[in-house]
């Protein structure tokens, strides 16, 4: 028979990595790896490579938080393979974080990234790990980078300023990365680049992005269930809030908002309660994203 005292370890040691694997998921995220346009080789290494991913992005351990089921983030990982030979990817990724809206069961994207610069090694079945102290491949370094970013993001929603430790962190990854030569770290003058983005993000001067964007989800999206008239009121606040730093200083954050929250401002604010006089929203809206202009036309706000 099992003495009681091997049945008391064993059920400590169980309990304790049932601890840790609990602590450790603070994610929730979905994969997709795709290779449309690869046929001349076996395809069982992509649904490795997606299976890996997904194991990595949502059993490591990345904050000191202790998240219950309900309050993972849901991200979308979408990576589409252009080219790949000798266990060398060329690819796609499409990032996205997911947020609940307080009292609804609605659900906003915090974050939507299209990164077309996304190159790494990876051999079937490789573990995939992450060591913030020695980062070895750009595979690691890319998917620990968009963690922290979402992470952030997250936070930044919740909380005045709360993501700025997580995004720390990207900007650590991105700074290391870049040392080691890996593709996609450099700033390069093209519109998108990780280093550019992470940067704008702590900058002192773009305190003001932060505020928008806590003040559009807790203050604004959070309210819209018990009051639209304040809810909305608050998300056109928070566009006057991002108007402050709207320079090259903060470009970067400014596309990516209205990248990710364009369809969701015309379901807003072609709907409910008027709050304020709407060719100022019109006006507001073009100043921002005048690249959206057809959907801000739709708006019928002029």
């Amino acid at each position: 028979m099992i003495s009681s005292r091997k049945l008391l370890i064993f059920y400590s040691i169980t309990f304790f990595f049932f601890a840790q694997t609990f602590r450790a998921q603070e994610l929730k995220a979905d994969v997709v790896v795709s290779a449309p346009g690869i046929t001349t080789v076996n395809k069982n290494v992509f649904k490795t490579l997606e299976r890996s991913i997904t194991e990595f992005l949502n059993t490591t351990r990345w904050t000191n938080k202790v998240f219950k089921p309900e309050e993972k983030i849901k991200a979308n990982f979408y990576i589409v393979v252009k080219e790949y030979k000798n266990n060398r990817f060329v690819c796609d990724l499409n990032v996205s974080g997911i947020r609940p809206v307080y009292n609804s069961s609605y659900e906003t994207n915090t974050i939507t990234v299209s990164d077309k610069n996304f190159t790494f090694t990876y051999l079937e079945y490789q573990p995939i790990s992450f060591n913030a102290e020695m980062l070895d491949n750009n595979l690691t370094a890319v998917l620990a980078f968009y963690v922290y970013m979402i992470i952030g993001y997250d936070f930044d929603s919740f909380k005045l300023n709360a993501g700025r430790p997580y995004f720390e962190k990207a900007k650590s990854i991105q700074a290391t990365a870049a040392g080691q030569g890996f593709a996609g770290w450099e700033n390069q003058g093209k519109f998108f680049s990780r280093a550019e983005w992470v940067d704008q993000l702590l900058l002192a001067s773009n305190i003001m992005f932060h505020k928008a964007f806590y003040t559009y989800h807790r203050l604004g999206l959070d309210k819209m269930a018990d009051d639209p008239m304040e809810g909305k009121t608050n998300i056109i606040r928070s566009l006057q809030y991002l108007e402050t730093v709207n320079n090259k200083n903060a470009d970067i954050l400014i596309k990516l908002f209205f990248d990710t929250k364009s369809d969701e401002l015309v379901r807003i604010l072609s709907g409910g309660p008027d709050t304020v006089n709407q060719n100022l929203v019109y006006e507001i809206l073009m100043n921002l994203a005048p690249m959206y202009r057809m959907k801000w036309d739709n708006l019928n706000l002029k």
